[in-house]
């Protein structure tokens, strides 16, 4: 390993080692400290860029910053406190720097708002490794570094709200639509970074500004339904194969225990198999839970579809295709936790296929394109991101028991930018 085209906040593999303090009077604790810490979370950008998290090892951060292994268990308890310390420290040196452009900027609020995301975009750019390990690997990472993630949203949340409120035009909309455009935003840039397309983002920012913006507050209040009227069409319920034993396993366990913790003698222990049936059938766990997630993308699609066929035009069929799909994540609560939530811990080739079935949803767009030209295609992308961050932040950190009531917030976020707050309020609060 050796990092040596990597940049990090704190330099490149070589700069690192070269930057250890030398012993003797004149260099505070405080100041080694600081040294040290700094150098190994440079190490942890470069050796998670070339990795991935879970292959990361306590020894590569030694390699690459020079520091032993008993400097290292000072300063942390294991190779997870000191990734979630580089995360802090990311988000500090990061912040500071788009806050500070937004305070500079001249203006009214929206022009700060532009400046700060330019700002957001240039950093990505000069760190994609370290904004790769922020946005990217926490997932990998599992609970504590998730919850930093989605702890650094809602402060986001605060402060966008605060700027917002300047604008008569969006001060009173709905929290949860302003939290899933900024969460949508995060996707974004979360695909991007995964791709390696993070120099687009530039280029795609004022757009997607221009998109954020147009959701102006509602005409009318949004409702909240309890309870989906019941589906007229639901995936067939056959008789259960040792296949769909096994795939059925995937989804209950990865839904109550998560993808890390998931094993294949699990999997057939729950599924009532022997190692060898599972083995005939998948030749690995991500193989599995591939199957699993492209079988529940199958069977959502087969209950949405109708409902989104029969409504009278493309818009109401947005919006009874989304009441639809949000009935069918109530009745399939399992698949919700399992492909809203826990896909996003999976493999990068777990990710890698979902991001696929994503892409392939975002067909159900694809007719409003015809007749609303100037809807560019990072706009279509960026609703269907963040309806799946709604989808996420209800099911694993809110009531799952109630995700049905934002089944109309949903279909505004996806027909605003097509035909206006008015007309995509209406149908909103009408498809049900």
């Amino acid at each position: 390993m050796s990092g040596g085209v990597t940049a990090t906040p704190w330099g490149y593999a070589e700069d690192l080692r070269a930057r250890r303090l030398p012993p003797g009077p004149g260099t505070s604790r405080e100041q080694v400290d600081r040294n040290q810490r700094e150098r190994l979370f440079g190490a942890m950008v470069i050796a998670v860029e070339e990795n991935g998290y879970e292959k990361t090892r306590v020894a590569d951060l030694l390699m690459i910053s020079g520091v032993s292994r008993n400097t290292f268990y000072r300063q942390f308890k294991n190779k997870e406190d000191c990734f979630l310390a580089t995360v802090d420290a990311i988000v500090a040196a990061g912040g500071e720097s788009v806050v500070g452009a937004m305070r500079k900027a001249e203006g009214e609020w929206d022009a700060r708002l532009a400046t700060g995301l330019a700002a957001l975009f240039d950093l990505i750019a000069a760190h994609p490794a370290a904004a790769r390990l922020y946005y990217v690997e926490t997932y990998a990472a599992g609970g504590a570094a998730i919850d930093k993630l989605e702890g650094m949203g809602d402060r986001i949340e605060e402060l966008a709200a605060v700027a917002i409120e300047q604008s008569p035009r969006h001060q009173d909309a709905p929290r949860d639509l302003l939290r899933a455009i900024l969460r949508g935003f995060r996707r974004v840039i979360q695909t991007r970074l995964r791709n390696g397309d993070e120099g687009d983002l530039r280029d795609e920012g004022p757009e997607l500004l221009r998109w954020a913006l147009s959701y102006e507050t509602p005409p009318a209040k949004l409702k909240r339904p309890r309870k989906p009227k019941p589906l007229d069409h639901l995936p067939s319920a056959e008789p259960l194969d040792k296949r769909d034993r096994i795939l059925d396993s995937v989804m209950d366990l990865m839904a109550s225990k998560g993808y890390n913790a998931l094993t294949i003698a699990d999997i057939a222990q729950h599924a009532a198999i022997s190692l060898t049936t599972f083995y005939a059938c998948f030749e690995s766990k991500d193989a599995a839970v591939v199957a699993a997630l492209r079988r529940g993308a199958d069977r959502i699609l087969e209950a949405i579809t109708p409902a989104y066929r029969e409504a009278p035009d493309w818009a109401h069929g947005v919006g009874a295709g989304l009441h639809a799909a949000f009935a069918y994540l109530m009745l399939e609560r399992p698949f919700a936790q399992f492909g809203g939530v826990e896909v996003h811990t999976g493999s990068p080739l777990i990710v890698a296929v979902r991001d696929q079935l994503m892409s392939a949803a975002r067909t159900f767009l694809a007719e409003g394109y015809k007749d609303h030209q100037h809807v560019k295609p990072v706009v279509g992308e960026a609703i269907m991101a963040s309806i799946d961050a709604m989808l996420f932040e209800q099911v694993g950190r809110r009531d799952r028991a109630r995700l049905y009531e934002l089944a109309p917030t949903a279909t505004y976020l996806a027909l605003v930018p097509f035909v206006g707050i008015d007309e995509a309020c209406a149908i909103a609060n009408s498809s049900r």
